[in-house]
C-alpha cells in the first residue's frame, strides 16, 4: 500500500480525536498529490509563448549590447490559475535552458508575491528576501533597489515575476502609482542588468497598469477569458477524469453528462482553476468516505465546504441552478479571504 492508501485505510480506526486527526492527514496527502496535476490549457500555451519570446529576445538583445526589454502581463480573476501557470512556465523554461545550454545572460525567473498595499521599499525587500537576503528596515528605497539589481545579476535572474500586482502602492493616487510602476519599468531598462517583468494580477490592475503609458508599451498583455462549455468543457472533463483515476475513484459516467459539466462551469464562476479545485475536493471526500464512485453529492459537499453556502445557493443541489449568481458568491469568498491576509 502507498502512504496515501495507508492513511485512508486508517481513517476509520481509533477514537474520535484520532479519527479526525487521521482524516485530516489522509485528506491533505491526497489533495497534495492531486494538486500536482497541471492541465495545459490553450491560455497556458499562449502565455508560455509570450514568456519564452521575451526571455529569448532579452538574451539576443543583451548579446548585441541593447538594454531595453519587454515584459508580459496576465490579467485574470482569482482562481483562474495565473500563479500556477507561471510556476509551470518557470519549471519548463529552466529545464529547457539546462538541456539546450548556451544562455550567457542568466535564465532564472524569480517569483514574488507583491505584499498587500506595499510601497516600492517593501516590494524591494520582498525581492531581496526571495533572493535569500535579509535587509535592515532602515535602508532607503534607492539603496534597496540598487542592492536588488546587483543581486539579480549575481544570481543570474533574467525575469522577475510580480504576482498580485493590483495590490501595489499604499496610496492609490495617480502620482504614487506612477512612481511605483516607474521603478519596475526602469528594471527593464537597467544599463548593467535589465530584467524582464512578468506581471500577474486581478482585473482591477488594468487601470493601474494603464496609468503608465511607457510601461504599457513595454508589456505584452493577455487576459484570461471566462471558460465556456463549448470550448473548454471537453478539456475540463478530461482533467477531472484523469484526477479521478489518480484519486482511485470512478466517476460512474457523471462526467459524461453535458449538464453536469455546465453546472460545474457555472459553479466555478467560469474559472478553470476553481472548477478543478472543486473537482479535487469532491474526489478527496469520496475517497476519504471509503467510496469508490464519485457522484453529484460529493461535488455539492465540496462546493458547500469551499463557499459556505446553503442548498438554495448550491448549483449542485438547486433545481434552477443557472439563476444562482455564482459570480457574487465567488466575489464574497474572495473578499472574505482578502480580509484574512
Amino acid at each position: 500500500m502507498t502512504n496515501i492508501e495507508t492513511a485512508v485505510a486508517g481513517v476509520r480506526t481509533g477514537g474520535r480525536a484520532l479519527e479526525t486527526f487521521r482524516r485530516a492527514q489522509a485528506k491533505a496527502a491526497l489533495t497534495a498529490e492531486l494538486e500536482q496535476h497541471f492541465e495545459k490549457t490553450e491560455t497556458y500555451e499562449e502565455f508560455r509563448t509570450k514568456v519564452f519570446d521575451v526571455l529569448a529576445l532579452r538574451e539576443a538583445q543583451l548579446a548585441m549590447g541593447k538594454s531595453e526589454l519587454k515584459g508580459v502581463v496576465m490579467i485574470g480573476p482569482a482562481g483562474s490559475g495565473k500563479s500556477r501557470m507561471v510556476e509551470e512556465i518557470m519549471t519548463e523554461h529552466q529545464e529547457l535552458v539546462e538541456r539546450d545550454g548556451g544562455w550567457k545572460f542568466g535564465s532564472r525567473i524569480l517569483s514574488i508575491i507583491v505584499p498587500g498595499r506595499s510601497t516600492v521599499k517593501e516590494t524591494m525587500q520582498a525581492i531581496l528576501e526571495g533572493l535569500g537576503y535579509s535587509v535592515r528596515s532602515r535602508r532607503d528605497e534607492q539603496y534597496l533597489t540598487n542592492m536588488a539589481m546587483s543581486l539579480l545579476k549575481k544570481t543570474g535572474v533574467a525575469a522577475v515575476h510580480l504576482d498580485e500586482v493590483q495590490d501595489s502602492g499604499r496610496y492609490k493616487t495617480r502620482d504614487s502609482v506612477e512612481a511605483f510602476l516607474k521603478i519596475f519599468r526602469n528594471m527593464m531598462q537597467h544599463k548593467e542588468w535589465p530584467v524582464c517583468l512578468i506581471l500577474t494580477a486581478k482585473p482591477e490592475a488594468k487601470a493601474l497598469i494603464n496609468m503608465d503609458s511607457p510601461l504599457l508599451r513595454r508589456v505584452r498583455p493577455q487576459e484570461i477569458c471566462p471558460i465556456e462549455f463549448k470550448t473548454d468543457g471537453p478539456q475540463l472533463k478530461n482533467a477531472l477524469q484523469t484526477l479521478s483515476r489518480k484519486g482511485g475513484v470512478t466517476d460512474h459516467e457523471i462526467l459524461e453528462y453535458d449538464e453536469f459539466i455546465q453546472i460545474l462551469i457555472h459553479a466555478s464562476a467560469r474559472r478553470f482553476g476553481v472548477a478543478v479545485e472543486i473537482g479535487i475536493m469532491a474526489i478527496v471526500n469520496c475517497r476519504i468516505e471509503g467510496r469508490e464512485v464519485l457522484d453529484m453529492g460529493h461535488f455539492a459537499d465540496a462546493y458547500e465546504e469551499r463557499m459556505c453556502v446553503d442548498d438554495e445557493l448550491n448549483p449542485f443541489v438547486a433545481e434552477h441552478w443557472s439563476i444562482i449568481d455564482t459570480e457574487k458568491i465567488m466575489q464574497r469568498f474572495d473578499e472574505e479571504r482578502n480580509l484574512l491576509r
